[in-house]
């Protein structure tokens, strides 16, 4: 009975519709227990139980989401109903296919950490405090997997690392132990290191805070490991890498396939307005040289991404005699230093045109926060005074345009408040950036350059 209804091509059906619903089903039910995650991949182990609960999850709903497919359409003829289904059950095709579909999954997921463990590298990771808590925590990761993470050095925190234990300790981890906060600050500076794993006793509570604080600027994972002794988590606060309990304190944006999606959209977008843009180009720098002295780009020194200095590239907007390199005084509106021509560059955003070659070269990228001068002061003080969270803009690319922008935050900071909505409209896009977050931003760009009252 079973082969003529996997054989007849309309019984034949059910079978169809039950493999599809399970597939997706599967798909989900191992999403939802954390089976895609790069540190489950990466381990050792293969956590069948988990992935067998998955898949029997997804047996049973496949199972009762057909069944209601086939009885709520029995009547329009297109499908036959629900008893060809049951008739399939009468015999042994059900349990080969659960166990027939379980074994496959192992398989798959053999092969795949395989590969991964081959072709991917893994994440850069320093681990910081050289106590028994940091022990334990190599010690697992070393034994289930390093769960995506490769632990390159240790940092010692407060000189819990003693003088006579530094050999026995560098023979114990095989890694390098380097010590104090200025060294790690200096790796994530450098960007040799894409995550950190704080290993402290709940003890050092402030230790902890500081560590944290010092490096949520920063483009890196910061991930707090918990003591191991009887404490046990459960629900989505915490996760675990190669086999340890982690408290994610912080995070790295736009990394992996976001990441380079992201600089293929800037490639692609940025060479195309140049071509498209290029007579538009050439009769600007023109019109700058015949009507004033000097040069017709103007380079200016900014903060970018992980607080490194670029030189940005613009059209000169001001008389170079006037003009301010390190932004100590803003532009504001009806500026004797602009340019007749300068105006209307400014006003319609034009000078901005040749941020595309600093896209390309990567310094920047079409969308992301606005770079700001080295000198530029909001009511006398550091723009990192008026809004603490204002280095967490640097976790990313600076962009030509932004979430801010396109949100009226254009024109002169000459008041706090006008930073800390900056600050805010920024910290937002970074949290939830998407490919058609970029693009709606480009649009609404796009319009503001016809008329925006903010532009000087």
């Amino acid at each position: 009975m079973a082969s003529f209804y996997l054989a007849s091509p309309t019984p034949g059906m059910p079978v169809a519709l039950l493999v599809g619903a399970v597939a997706l089903l599967a798909a989900a039910g191992m999403w939802e227990r954390g089976l895609y995650g790069m540190s489950v991949l990466f381990s050792r182990r293969l956590h069948v139980t988990r992935l067998t609960a998955a898949w029997l999850q997804a047996v049973g709903l496949g199972v009762l989401l057909t069944l209601c497919v086939l009885t709520l359409f029995r009547h329009s003829g297109g499908l036959p109903n629900a008893t060809a289904l049951a008739e399939i059950f009468d015999g042994v095709w059900l349990p080969v296919f659960v166990v027939g579909g379980l074994v496959a999954l192992v398989g798959v997921r053999l092969a795949r950490r395989r590969v991964l463990a081959r072709w991917t590298a893994p994440r850069r990771a320093v681990a910081v405090g050289a106590t028994a808590l940091c022990q334990q925590v190599l010690e697992r990761l070393d034994r289930d997997g390093h769960g995506g993470l490769d632990v390159v050095g240790i940092v010692e925190h407060d000189g819990m690392l003693r003088t006579d234990s530094l050999a026995s300790l560098r023979a114990f981890y095989g890694r390098t132990v380097v010590g104090g906060m200025p060294p790690l600050v200096d790796l994530v500076r450098r960007d040799a290191s894409d995550a950190v794993i704080v290993a402290l006793p709940w003890s050092s509570e402030a230790a902890i805070r500081d560590i944290v604080q010092a490096l949520a600027a920063s483009p890196v994972d910061i991930y707090v490991a918990p003591s191991l002794d009887g404490v046990t988590f459960s629900g989505r606060p915490a996760g675990t890498i190669g086999g340890v309990p982690m408290l994610q304190a912080g995070y790295r944006p736009l990394q992996g396939w976001c990441a380079a999606l992201k600089r293929t959209e800037d490639l692609l977008a940025a060479g195309g307005m140049l071509l498209l843009a290029a007579p538009a180009l050439l009769a600007i720098a023109a019109a700058i040289k015949l009507t004033s002295k000097g040069p017709v780009f103007f380079r200016q020194r900014r903060v970018g991404f992980n607080n490194q200095i670029f030189e940005v590239f613009k059209f000169r907007t001001m008389y170079t005699h006037l003009a301010d390199a390190d932004a100590q005084q803003q532009t504001s509106k009806g500026d004797p230093r602009v340019t007749r021509v300068g105006a209307i560059l400014r006003k319609t955003s034009l000078d901005e045109l040749p941020q595309l070659l600093n896209v390309l070269r990567g310094d920047m990228s079409l969308v992301g926060p606005r770079p700001h001068a080295l000198q530029t002061r909001a009511c006398g003080q550091r723009l990192e005074e008026v809004a603490p969270a204002y280095p967490a803009r640097h976790r990313v690319k600076p962009g030509i345009t932004g979430w801010a922008q396109v949100n009226g935050c254009r024109g002169e900071l000459d008041t706090i408040d006008k930073v800390i909505d900056r600050v805010n409209y920024d910290l937002y896009y970074i949290d939830n950036w998407s490919l058609g977050f970029d693009l709606r931003i480009l649009c609404q760009t796009a319009r503001l350059m016809i008329r925006d009252r903010n532009a000087y």
